[in-house]
Formats: C-alpha cells, structure tokens, sequence
C-alpha cells in the first residue's frame, strides 16, 4: 500500500540525498583525531556551523553552534545550565518563566528543578481566542518578570496548533529587563530563517528530524555573551564543541542532517508558499462537504481564575448560533482549532476536530493509517491550557504537510478523512 504521510511535525521523512549522505559519513573515525579523514570531518562540521549562521543571520563570533543529541537535550541544557549558573554567581533563587505550549522536555525539565527546590517557575498560558489563539501574550511576559528571573523560555512555533509566537515583541521585553531569552525552534528551524539577532533570541534549540534529516542530532545555538556572562557550564563535559558539549559528534547523523538543511532552505519561500496553498485547499474540499467552523464559535466553559478564585474567571463563551446549530443536529461538524490568520500560524500545520457523538481522534488517527494515510494527534495538555473543550479534545487530529505534499495526495487524505468521519 502506498503511504500518505501527513505526520510532518512528528517528524519528516529523509530525502534519498540525506540518506546518501548518512551513509557517505560512515566509517571516518572520530572527527578529533589527526588523521587526513578527521580532518575532512572536522572541516565538514566547520562548514555546517558557516551554513546555519548564514541561513539564520548571526556572526560565529557572537554565537556559538553547539551540536547536540536534539532540541530536548538542547532545551534542558540552557534551562539546567541558566539555574544554576544564576544560583551560584548571585546566591539567590533563581526565577525561570516559560510557556504552557513549550516541549515536555522543556517543561519537564524545569519542573523537576522547581521541583528539587532550585529555582521557582511561571508558567505562562496561551491566548484562548482570538488571531493569536494558542500564542503568549507579551503583556503576560512582562507581568511575569521578576527581579531573580533568570531565563524566559517560549516555544517558537508550537508543534501542535502551529501558532507562531511574537519573538520579537518578546525579546523587546527581556532585553529591556536584561534577561535571557530562549526558544525551542524546533518546529520553525528549516521552515524560516530564524535571525536571533534580530528577534532579541539569546539561544535556540532545533532537532533535524523535524526538517528530513535522521533522528538523535540536533543544536543549541548560544549568544556567546550568555555564555560569558553567565559562566554557563556544559550539561555533558568534554572537548567538542568548544567546550559547550562533550562527546563525540555523530558524523553520520551531521553529514546528512547538512544535507537535509541544504535541500529545505532552498527556495524557502516558494515551498511555504505552496504548502499554505495545499493546506488551504485542503481545509476548503472538507468544508465543501461537512460543516466547518472556527474553535472561536463553539460554546466553552468559562477560564478560570487566574488567581485561585480572588476575582472572577471570563465569562462562558456562548458560541455562534449556527455552530450550535450544527452541534444540535445529526450530521458531523469540524472545528478548525488552528486559528485562522494565515501569518499567525505555520503554513504547513492544520489542527481540526470532528464534533460528532462518539467520535474519538485516536481511532480515526487509527483507522486512517489502515486506509494508507498517516497523521498525528495533538497533545491533550496544551489543547486544554488553550481552553479547547473536552468534548473538542477528545475529537482532534493533526495534520501536517512536507515540502513535497501533492494535490492527489490531499485528495487521498481528504477522501479518506470523510468516510472515516461518515
């Protein structure tokens, strides 16, 4: 059977040139050592760094591209190293703030060092209506900024929704108040140039599986004045990378996530174009046989309090009359939970759920796969931190196209999605 695979968020397929590559970058030793082949390795990783910092705009003299086993080990070193190099240079608890979308691995990680009782965390929540639906907003930030906090971290693209967060209304705030910023750009690297400069980024995370390159390789990419200043210590000690992360780099893994870097950046913006095109053809060929409408119109509970019941949460979201019409009846109806401004949201990402008596994501995401067409589904946590209701959540597949996503293959999704849903 053939595969339509729309699960590009999960993680992308390799391209036959990745793949070449990964087998190429077999069997060269270790790139530290003195012979003519590590140095054709070494020189290989040195032009991989040059790429990445002209793709993303920044000077190898202001910051450092440390290579990585992936975002999550990305995430967790700058969230560990900002704690405890802050604890140790001030002798006070450190504050860290991030979001309710970010990575588990980000999120888990500074929850076990609240935890441990090593710094205190702010979670912030995304927007629950609205165009920035699913996104932080910077007045939150600024509320949540503290005279001990050490790190803001806020995921870059979210992964389930695709909202696009204001990096750099954010990165205006933490300048101002002389605090680092992080994103997990997992989802956005290879899909836009990121320009940390510009943005006000201070470090970002990025895995290459998420743009057709293997599995287990990945960056941190530092401000070299953080590092500096906050006298950041390395999550894993040794030589490589400067100092920054030890171990031996994998080359196979480097050599075709180059590759893979290569082949996506190239004519970027064309291939954004018409992927946002596919998606859009997709959302209209099921509107054009199921009713479809916005989260925004479906009824919702009221928000809760954001101070445990001292002042009143929002009011219940009453929904439009011809959403609770369509709920009323028979027949299916399909929420868009992806809010609809186009420069909000990734252009490849579609998050929808079917309302229907019953009907369950996990065995349509299930059902589906059997029919040949793969997609994924998102994660309940942040759904419900948006403020989508139960009955929404329980419903949800996501779908996320590739750069060589085809008409017939939306077609094939498409025809597919509405027998499943019937």
């Amino acid at each position: 059977m053939s595969v339509v695979y729309l699960d590009n968020n999960a993680s992308a397929l390799m391209p036959q040139a990745a793949v070449e590559a990964l087998a190429s970058w077999c069997n060269r030793g270790s790139p530290a050592a003195a012979h003519a082949g590590a140095r054709e390795s070494r020189a290989m990783l040195d032009a991989f760094r040059r790429e990445i910092a002209a793709e993303c705009g920044f000077d190898l003299a202001d910051y450092a591209v440390v290579f990585t086993s992936g975002a999550s080990e990305s995430n967790c070193a700058i969230a560990t190293g900002a704690v405890r190099a802050y604890a140790v240079a001030t002798k006070r608890l450190p504050h860290v703030i991030a979001s309710a979308a970010d990575h588990a691995s980000l999120l888990g990680c500074c929850r076990r060092l609240a935890a441990d009782g090593l710094c205190r965390l702010t979670v912030l929540s995304p927007a629950r209506a609205g165009p920035g639906r699913g996104t932080v907003d910077p007045a939150d930030l600024a509320t949540a900024l503290r005279p001990n906090t050490c790190l803001v971290s806020v995921v870059a693209a979210d992964g389930n929704t695709g909202a696009l967060n204001d990096l750099r209304a954010l990165g205006k705030l933490t300048r101002a108040a002389r605090v680092p910023l992080h994103t997990d750009a997992a989802q956005l690297f290879g899909r836009s140039a990121i320009r940390p400069g510009a943005l006000g980024v201070d470090a970002f995370s990025a895995s290459f599986h998420k743009l057709g390159g293997p599995p287990g390789v990945g960056i941190l990419v530092l401000r070299r004045d953080l590092v500096a200043g906050y006298g950041l210590a390395p999550l894993i000690a040794g030589q490589q990378n400067g100092g920054l992360r030890g171990g031996t780099e994998n080359l196979p893994g480097l050599g075709a996530s180059f590759a893979a870097f290569r082949l996506a950046m190239a004519d970027r913006g064309g291939k954004n174009a018409r992927v946002l095109r596919a998606r859009n053809a997709l959302k209209a060929a099921i509107a054009a046989r199921l009713p479809c409408f916005d989260l925004d119109d479906h009824p919702g509970d009221p928000p809760p309090s954001i101070d445990g019941g001292i002042t009143p949460g929002g009011a219940r979201r009453e929904g439009s009359a011809a959403a609770r019409r369509a709920i009323a009846g028979d027949r299916p109806a399909v929420f868009w939970l992806t809010a609809g401004d186009d420069r909000r949201v990734l252009p490849n990402t579609l998050l929808l759920a079917v309302r229907r008596p019953g009907f369950s994501g996990g065995e349509a995401r299930a059902a589906l796969e059997e029919r040949g067409v793969i997609v994924g589904l998102p994660i309940p946590d942040i759904l419900a931190a948006m403020g989508v209701p139960a009955v929404l959540r329980a419903g949800a597949l996501r779908v996320s196209l590739g750069d060589t996503t085809t008409a017939d293959e939306i077609s094939t999704f498409v025809r597919h999605f509405l027998a499943v849903v019937d």
